[in-house]
């Protein structure tokens, strides 16, 4: 038990922080283990900035530890609320990008068995993009859905930032396993324009109907353009050449197109989308 007490006086000083940092860990110490003291100093104690202290440290202590994708969106400027809302898309959780890092890891050893097998790894490379977008968004597999349309925030923003981010972080993995592709350069490059057009027709028609539907209808036309190009051309990368990019080009201008006058003449609202 605590035989002394220390000074009002220095528990005034102390309250105020006029005191040095060594006598006030010695007061602290006291102050754990005797009532009396404090008793004594708790009316000339701040209320408010020991609220304000107070509040400071649960927040810090119950606020969520970001994602890494949640993380990397902070550092790039982007704020708080923002960031957390695109980072909670399923397909941008650590187990979805390890999924497609092991999928173009299979594409790769593909390709290492020749042309056709890379052709497999160029047919896979702009439907893993699409996966993302049709997993961005949706009561089914969203689990942060209802809270979205609770927020005061554009759904129809919020699905094109999780899509933009899907989009690049897949294209960033897909660009990185190109580079080990055993083929020409030309032909290394060939999936990024094709990527970039069905993620903006899967875009566009997720505005009428479920991105999933959406993304599947567009993996099949895909798959099926491809695999028929070969098969009546002979040619393992006949869907890739110079009539295949112009024709990507076109379906990406065209559901961009189609998404600005969409949004302008009637603004999109994804709370109507199932």
């Amino acid at each position: 038990m605590n035989t002394w007490h220390i000074e009002p006086s220095l528990l005034d000083r102390y309250a105020e922080g006029r005191v040095p940092a060594s006598a006030a860990a010695s007061i602290e110490a006291h102050l754990l283990g005797c009532a009396g003291c404090r008793a004594v100093l708790a009316p000339a104690a701040d209320a408010d900035r020991l609220e304000a202290i107070w509040r400071g440290v649960t927040e810090r202590v119950d606020a969520p530890r970001p994602t890494p994708v949640e993380w990397i969106l902070l550092r790039l400027g982007i704020g708080d609320g923002t960031a957390r809302l695109v980072a909670s898309a399923p397909s941008l959780t650590v187990s979805w990008l390890t999924s497609v890092m092991l999928a173009l890891g299979f594409a790769l050893l593909a390709a290492d068995s020749g042309p056709r097998g890379a052709l497999v790894f160029l047919a896979l490379a702009p439907i893993l993009p699409v996966a993302g977008v049709a997993a961005a968004y949706g009561r089914e597999v969203d689990p942060t859905y209802d809270v979205g349309l609770a927020a005061p925030y554009s759904t129809f923003r919020l699905l094109l930032l999780r899509s933009s981010a899907v989009l690049v972080s897949t294209l960033l993995l897909a660009g990185l396993a190109a580079l080990l592709l055993p083929v020409a350069p030309w032909v290394a490059t060939a999936w990024l324009l094709p990527s970039l057009a069905l993620t903006g027709a899967t875009l566009a028609a997720s505005t009428r109907m479920d991105a999933a539907w959406a993304a599947g209808g567009v993996v099949v036309f895909w798959l099926s353009a491809v695999f028929s190009a070969y098969r009546s051309s002979g040619a393992p990368y006949a869907a890739f050449g110079m009539s295949g990019q112009l024709l990507c080009a076109g379906v990406l201008m065209f559901s961009l197109a189609l998404l600005a006058a969409r949004h302008h003449n009637s603004p999109l609202d994804l709370r109507r989308i199932p």
